[in-house]
This record gives structure tokens, sequence and C-alpha cells, in this order.
């Protein structure tokens, strides 16, 4: 099983599932703009609270929650409470862009 470090995301096994992920620290009243990825995202809420909206519904989040974002979805967030998120990015296509996209 090999071990992928943040700092280091180029190569992952064939067979992984992911093409990407970090862990971010957002603070009271960080917003996250509304955008889209090439791929699906999955969050995973560590500590904190927030208000995200996803595929159109607003939903608070907290603790222990995961959020599905399609790929092409637009989504946002805004921090309530301190919080800490573990972000996946899903198996990309050829050509497939890493990071916020916009239209």
């Amino acid at each position: 099983m090999p071990v992928i470090r943040q700092t280091d995301q180029q190569t992952y096994p064939v067979w992984s599932e992911l093409s990407h992920y970090g862990v971010n620290h957002l603070h009271v009243g960080d917003e996250v703009e509304v955008h889209f990825h090439d791929c699906h995202e999955y969050w995973i809420i560590v500590s904190g609270k927030g208000i995200c909206t996803t595929e159109g519904d607003t939903y608070e989040i907290g603790p222990g929650d995961l959020v599905l974002t399609k790929q092409g979805d637009e989504h946002s967030l805004v921090v309530t409470e301190e919080m800490v998120a573990v972000y996946i990015y899903g198996k990309m296509d050829e050509g497939g862009r890493i990071g916020h996209l916009h239209r």
C-alpha cells in the first residue's frame, strides 16, 4: 500500500479512485467562493461548522459530516465556527484540471 504525501500528489496508483486531496484550516467568516471541479469532490468535516451550498441546496454542516458534490456542480462554503476539513477529489478524466474552476 503506497503512501501519498500531501506535498507530493503527482503519482497515484492506477487502481486508486482518488486524484487529489488536502486539509483545510478555515476561520470564522472565511468563504469558499462558488466554484466547480472536473471530478466529484468529497469534504469530510473534522471539526467546526459552516453553511455549504451544493447542487442547489443549502446545508448546515459540522463534525463527522460528509459533503458529496458531483463533477461540474457548483458549490460554496461559509465558515461559522473554526473548521478543519479534508477534501478529496475523485478519479479525474484525462485532461481534467485540479483546483477551483469558475463559469
